[in-house]
C-alpha cells in the first residue's frame, strides 16, 4: 500500500507543472474582446496549471501604441507584460522588444495567411503570430429594408438614397433614427473610413500611385466634400465624435439604418440583450465610380516581451491562443475571424451563418493602410491626416483645401527627409 501511495504521488508530481507561474497578458476591453481573451485563457490554464492575469489596455488604438511602447521599451515604468496583443499596424513599431517566436512555434506560422505572417517577420525572425483578422464591413437593418421594400445598397449612391428614404419614413412614424453612421472621431478608425471612401469614390489614399504624398489630391477633396454633405443630412452632427464602440452602441440601440464597423459587432448584435437581435445584416462596403466596395484590412497579433521572465511559457500561451481549435472556437461563438485559411471552408463555420462568407469576400478586396511605405512615420502621418479629415468634417473650413494644402507641405518636407 505504501509503495502504491508513493507511486501515485510521483505520478501527480509528474502531471503537474514543475512550477506554476503567472503570465500577464494585455487584452483590449472593446466589444467583448476581454471576454474572448478570457475564454481562451481559461482553457489554457486548465491544461497547463499556470495562471494568467489580463491587463486591460487603452480603448483607442493610438493610445495602445503609446502604452506598449512605454511598457516594452521602458519596463521599469511599470510591470512587465509577458504577452502583448498588438494591432496589425503597430507590430513594426515594437518588434525590437519581442522575442523570436520561431524558436517555439515548430512551424505553426505556416498554417496562417502568408501575408499576415510576413507582416510580423523581421530579418528572418517571427516577432508575433496572428490572433484574428479584421476588415471594414457594412451593417444594415434588414428589418427596415424589408419594411420599406428596398434592397441592400451596393453603391454609395444607392446608400444615400435608401438612407434618406428610410430615415424620413421612420421619423414620420415618430422613430428618431439616422440613415448612416461611422467612426468619425479623429484617430485610426477615421483613417480607415477615409481610405475606404477614397478607394471607392475617388482620390489618393494619403499616397498616390507612385507612393508620393498627395493628401490635397483634387479628387480626394471632392470625395470629402461629398462625405461632409452626409453630416446633418443622413448622418448625425455628432458622428465626428463617434469611435467604433460608440457607433456600435448607437446602431445597436436602434439609432441608425446603416453603419460601417468591424466584424466584432456581428456577435454583439445577436446577443439576447441587443435591441436589434435578428434584425441586422452585414455585407461588403458599397462601391462607387472609382471602384467596388473595399474595406480596410486590420487584425491583431500576439507577441512575447523580451523582458518576460518565462518566455517559453508565454510563447506556449501565444501558440494556444492562435491555434486552430481556439480560432475555431472564437469563430463559432464570438464571430471572430480566423487567420487560418482552412477554417473558412470549415462546414461548422459555413453552416452557422452567411457571415463568414461575407468576411471572406471582404478580405479578398481589402485595402491596406500605408504603414509599410511610411515605416516609422506612419503614426504621425495617420494622426495628422485623420485630425485634418475630422476638422473638415466638423466644419472648421468650407473648402477642404484650406486645411489639406498646409498638411501637404508639412508631409512633403517629411517625405524629402525620408520616412
Amino acid at each position: 500500500m505504501t509503495r502504491l501511495i508513493h507511486t501515485c504521488l510521483a505520478l501527480l508530481v509528474l502531471a503537474a507543472p514543475a512550477r506554476a507561474v503567472e503570465i500577464s497578458l494585455s487584452c483590449g476591453v472593446i466589444g467583448g474582446q476581454y471576454n474572448v481573451c478570457q475564454d481562451s485563457v481559461d482553457r489554457w490554464e486548465r491544461r497547463t496549471g499556470h495562471t494568467v492575469r489580463i491587463v486591460p489596455t487603452p480603448q483607442a488604438s493610438n493610445d495602445q501604441l503609446v502604452f506598449f511602447r512605454e511598457r516594452l521599451a521602458r519596463p521599469e515604468s511599470g510591470e512587465v507584460i509577458d504577452v502583448v496583443k498588438i494591432d496589425t499596424i503597430w507590430v513594426n513599431f515594437v518588434e525590437q522588444y519581442l522575442v523570436d517566436l520561431s524558436a517555439y512555434s515548430e512551424g505553426a506560422e505556416t498554417q496562417h495567411f502568408a501575408a499576415l505572417v510576413e507582416n510580423a517577420s523581421f530579418e528572418g525572425e517571427l516577432k508575433a503570430l496572428p490572433l484574428w483578422s479584421d476588415v471594414g464591413l457594412f451593417f444594415y437593418r434588414k428589418d427596415l429594408l424589408e419594411k420599406h421594400g428596398t434592397a441592400v445598397p451596393r453603391t454609395w449612391d444607392e446608400m444615400e438614397t435608401v438612407a434618406r428614404q428610410i430615415q424620413a419614413a421612420e421619423r414620420a412614424e415618430g422613430n428618431r433614427i439616422w440613415g448612416y453612421i461611422f467612426d468619425g472621431d479623429a484617430g485610426e478608425g477615421l483613417t480607415c473610413n477615409a481610405m475606404e471612401w477614397l478607394a471607392t469614390m475617388g482620390g489618393a489614399q494619403i499616397l498616390d500611385a507612385e507612393g508620393r504624398v498627395a493628401v490635397d489630391d483634387p479628387a480626394a477633396m471632392d470625395t470629402l466634400r461629398r462625405v461632409k454633405g452626409w453630416i446633418g443630412d443622413i448622418a448625425p452632427p455628432e458622428v465626428t465624435t463617434l469611435n467604433n464602440e460608440s457607433a456600435r452602441e448607437m446602431f445597436q440601440d436602434g439609432g441608425a439604418v446603416f453603419m460601417r464597423n468591424w466584424p466584432y459587432v456581428w456577435a454583439l448584435a445577436q446577443e439576447d440583450w441587443s435591441k436589434v437581435k435578428g434584425k441586422v445584416g452585414v455585407t461588403t462596403l458599397p462601391g462607387g465610380a472609382a471602384g467596388s466596395g473595399a474595406g480596410t484590412s486590420g487584425g491583431w497579433y500576439l507577441g512575447v516581451s523580451q523582458d518576460s521572465a518565462h518566455p517559453e511559457i508565454a510563447a506556449d500561451l501565444v501558440l494556444h491562443m492562435t491555434s486552430k481549435n481556439e480560432q475555431l472556437q472564437r469563430a463559432l461563438f464570438s464571430s471572430v475571424n480566423p487567420t487560418r485559411p482552412e477554417l473558412y471552408s470549415n462546414p461548422d463555420i459555413r453552416n452557422m451563418s452567411d457571415f463568414f462568407g461575407e468576411i471572406f469576400a471582404a478580405l479578398q478586396t481589402a485595402i491596406n493602410r500605408p504603414n509599410a511605405e511610411l515605416r516609422g512615420s506612419y503614426t504621425f502621418v495617420s494622426d495628422r491626416w485623420s485630425e485634418t479629415v475630422n476638422a473638415y468634417l466638423s466644419g472648421e473650413a468650407e473648402d477642404p483645401s484650406t486645411l489639406f494644402a498646409p498638411l501637404q507641405e508639412q508631409l512633403a518636407r517629411l517625405e524629402r527627409r525620408g520616412w
